[in-house]
């Protein structure tokens, strides 16, 4: 029945279907997820007209994170670190790699070779000294990096934070990732976007999964010290993603005497208490009986 609906519908609407279904797969389950469709729509060769794109956007939209070559340390994929479709920086390493979406793995490593802002780099590398520390002392397994660019006088910074725990075995994936858009002029007021985002998924005998989409500003007032601007914008990232986490963990408290049960009736549709008694000596009756 799928093949032929398949068949009366355009390639380009099912590209759009096939797009959508890959870049909402669940974090750690992109290839499985791949895997499926490809078997679905048992046709590689319409796959692949869309494969690089859609890898690409989703590798980088979920900020995965890569071991780097030659090291026991992760970076980042991302689009605000993206220099070409297959070439990041990893500020952190002083390195530029080059990424295969569809291996999903690092192929090449080069030095950075003038691609960093030198009028921001002791701001850039005073927030990243910040985040690393950050990182370390809050999340289990995080990966920072931060970004920047400049116009005139004034600085742009994106501080990434992915974190991913990943355990197939006891069916459950989940990935945290945090952005961070901070602008400002050294001594004035910077003005702070987050976007925190989590996703969950729990399958063991069920298919749960927990996604959210938390946005925020802010203000941090800045001086021309680049160190002491960086501890005051971290200590404000620390203590906006620690509310958060507290209010999420409140809510998860709360659902299980709300949201869950809203989703069912306290009475049967008779509106009645179901008497389980009676119903127990109905049974032993007709047992006796010889019903």
């Amino acid at each position: 029945i799928l093949r032929s609906t398949m068949s009366q519908v355009s390639e380009a609407e099912i590209l759009t279907i096939v797009k959508g279904y890959l870049l909402s797969s669940p974090p750690g389950e992109f290839s499985e997820v791949v895997t499926d469709v490809r078997g679905l729509l048992n046709n590689d060769e319409l796959l692949s007209k869309s494969a690089g794109d859609t890898f690409r956007t989703y590798n980088t939209d979920q900020m995965v994170q890569v071991l780097v070559p030659g090291t026991e340390r992760e970076a980042i994929i991302t689009k605000f670190g993206e220099i070409s479709p297959n070439e990041y920086l990893d500020p952190l390493g002083g390195n530029v790699l080059t990424y295969d979406h569809i291996k999903q793995k690092v192929t090449n490593v080069r030095p950075i070779s003038g691609e960093l802002d030198s009028s921001a780099e002791s701001f850039r590398r005073a927030l990243e000294e910040a985040t690393v520390e950050y990182v370390a002392q809050h999340y289990e397994n995080g990966t920072p990096a931060v970004f920047a660019s400049s116009e005139g006088s004034e600085f742009k910074f994106h501080i990434c934070i992915s974190s991913s725990k990943f355990n197939p075995n006891n069916y459950w994936n989940g990935r945290w990732r945090t952005v961070w858009t901070v602008q400002f002029k050294p001594g004035s007021q910077a003005k702070l976007d987050a976007s925190i985002k989590i996703q969950v998924h729990y399958y063991e005998d069920g298919n749960v999964q927990l996604s959210t989409n938390y946005n925020k500003k802010l203000t941090v007032n800045t001086t021309s010290n680049a160190k002491s601007t960086a501890e005051a914008i971290v200590k404000q990232m620390m203590k906006t993603e620690q509310e958060y986490q507290a209010a999420l963990e409140q809510s998860f408290l709360t659902m299980g005497e709300t949201t869950f049960k809203a989703l069912r009736r306290n009475l049967p549709i008779t509106r009645e208490k179901i008497k389980w008694e009676a119903i127990r000596n109905y049974k032993i009756g007709g047992d006796i009986g010889g019903k």
